[in-house]
């Protein structure tokens, strides 16, 4: 079953994100497995990278703390991934940046970069990839997705409510698993104010049939009712992230099954 199936019949779709190795890597894959029981549909799984431009505070010192692991390395990233899924038996997402992707694994040339990078997604259940920092358009970005297609995973891109139409429309023909949508300009954090773009909102119903979450800024149960109204779910991290780095794996699972409670209410 195809990334973009799975979440249609999930829907509306709670899909909560992790830093990989934050606090630790043990604590991830503990973390996940209470993500899953309380009602997660999907896992969003973080490759740290030492300048994470499209995430705030939180997900950033996680990053840090997550490479400054005595065993850190993808390898050991992809262990703990591939834990994830066995675990929770839900299929993951990476987020990641285009220098982990590209460049991860010295000594290899482009191409076999990313039949390594892709393989090892693949072996440990990654269905589907954002990149914040890679235009689709770019060489890279073009090459990435047809290596991508060939191994079954979705490559799923990000729009803002900036994106300009024309260009809003190009991301659209070529996205592929979903479509996440940033519910404000800026970075990831837990904050109150959304952009709401009806030119945006009425763009992506028009002319994708992808599913459509909303992420960047939602922690709230009034944000979960409110983009369910909108789109076909939401993505959470920012909360996670911060609970984690508090060691509050309780409220972490109180919180999950609040925010999954009202997302899946009648």
């Amino acid at each position: 079953m195809s990334l973009s199936d799975y979440l249609r019949a999930r829907r509306p779709i709670y899909m909560p994100y992790l830093t990989t190795g934050a606090p630790d890597f043990e604590t991830t894959v503990r973390a996940a497995v209470i993500l899953a029981g309380s009602g997660a549909d999907i896992l969003e799984l973080g490759i740290p990278f030492s300048d994470p431009t499209a995430d705030g505070p939180v997900i950033q010192a996680a990053m840090q703390n997550s490479l400054e692991q005595k065993d850190f390395s993808l390898n050991r990233v992809f262990e703990t991934i591939g834990r994830c899924h066995e675990e929770t038996g839900l299929p993951v997402v990476l987020l990641t940046y285009s220098n982990p992707v590209l460049s991860g694994f010295p000594g290899k040339g482009l191409d076999e970069q990313l039949d390594h990078f892709l393989g090892l997604s693949r072996k440990n259940g990654v269905q589907g990839m954002v990149l914040p920092d890679l235009p689709f358009d770019s060489p890279e970005g073009k090459a990435l997705a047809g290596k991508a297609k060939s191994q079954g995973i979705a490559l799923c891109p990000l729009v803002s409510p900036n994106t300009r139409p024309e260009r809003l429309r190009k991301i659209l023909e070529q996205a592929d698993g979903f479509v996440y949508y940033m519910t404000r300009m800026g970075v990831t954090g837990e904050k109150e104010e959304a952009i709401r773009s009806e030119e945006a909102l009425s763009l992506l119903r028009q002319k994708t049939a992808l599913p459509v979450l909303a992420g960047f800024g939602i922690s709230t149960v009034e944000q979960a009712r409110f983009w369910k109204g909108q789109l076909d779910g939401i993505i959470v991290g920012s909360l996670n992230q911060r609970l984690l780095a508090e060691g509050n794996l309780a409220e972490l699972e109180r919180v999950t099954l609040e925010l999954v409670r009202a997302l899946k209410e009648k």
